[in-house]
């Protein structure tokens, strides 16, 4: 029954290219015609001329399906990369926190002296963003490493924006307690930091930097006075709209890149023409 089923496949495959994939799916048709053939004996069937036309007509209209995986050898499989997927979900979230600054802002629903809040809390979900990613990828690793969550810099960060918040908001008179409050949680913060190893940084949390720096430059010429805040919102809107645009650039020219060599692999493999592929088992 094997020797029959593999006549039939290899007379199939002579209608499509000879190439490593073709074989491989050829093997793997092999498998499953054998697989129903064990099937229909166990279900009492005896008679192997039934049996075998029966497995035949399991594979439907084989022509076409060769056909098509023929077609479709032209193009590298695509495969679904999360790395991609989150990229573009950042930018894409980027974008909308921009629109949502700059229409609270112009509208004035939100005043300039506060709507640059919603960038910096942008800012600070970001960092935290990474930093957990990283305790993950550590826990992941089994290393002893304690996650940059708890890095003194994070902790400063986030109990700026916690002030900022309140101040600015509900002005109430013990706001600077905050900052009280920071200096042991830091203190905490600066004990489990002994027990990293070291740590790399990455792109990603450069741009956050950089977005995050000039936020503060605008706070700061903001409350001094020596920039008003509108039109000085300008400063960290361009900035982010800079760092978007350098982002998808890097993205697309790394995809562009990435796609031509998997192709020219891809070619170099599966898709290579050999007429011994045609017999080859």
């Amino acid at each position: 029954m094997k020797e029959r089923f593999k006549s039939y496949l290899e007379q199939a495959f002579r209608k499509i290219r000879p190439t490593k994939a073709a074989m491989e799916y050829r093997l793997e048709t092999l498998t499953k015609l054998e697989e129903a053939a064990q099937d229909y004996r166990i279900k009492g069937m005896t008679d192997d001329e039934a049996i075998y036309q029966l497995c035949i007509d399991s594979l439907g209209d084989f022509d076409a399906k060769l056909q098509e995986f023929d077609r479709n050898l032209t193009e590298v499989p695509k495969k679904n990369n999360l790395k991609r997927n989150i990229a573009v979900g950042a930018i894409g979230s980027v974008a909308a926190i921009i629109a949502l600054y700059l229409i609270l802002s112009l509208t004035g629903a939100v005043g300039w002296g506060m709507s640059w809040l919603i960038l910096l809390g942008a800012v600070v979900a970001a960092v935290v963003a990474v930093d957990v990613a990283l305790m993950l990828k550590a826990f992941k690793d089994d290393k002893f490493l304690v996650a940059r969550l708890f890095n003194v810099g994070t902790v400063i960060l986030v109990f700026v924006f916690m002030y900022l918040c309140i101040h600015l908001s509900v002005h109430p008179g013990y706001d600077w307690y905050i900052f009280l409050c920071m200096v042991p949680a830091a203190g905490i913060m600066d004990i489990a930091i002994g027990f990293v190893t070291k740590s790399k940084l990455t792109i990603p949390e450069i741009f956050v930097w950089a977005m995050l720096t000039s936020v503060m430059l605008y706070v700061m010429l903001g409350v001094a006075g020596a920039m008003a805040w509108h039109p000085g919102w300008l400063l960290p809107a361009l900035t982010a709209i800079a760092i978007v645009a350098i982002v998808a650039s890097l993205l697309i020219s790394r995809s562009k890149k990435a796609k031509k060599d998997k192709q020219i692999f891809f070619d170099s493999t599966q898709n290579q023409v050999d007429e011994e592929y045609y017999t080859k088992w």
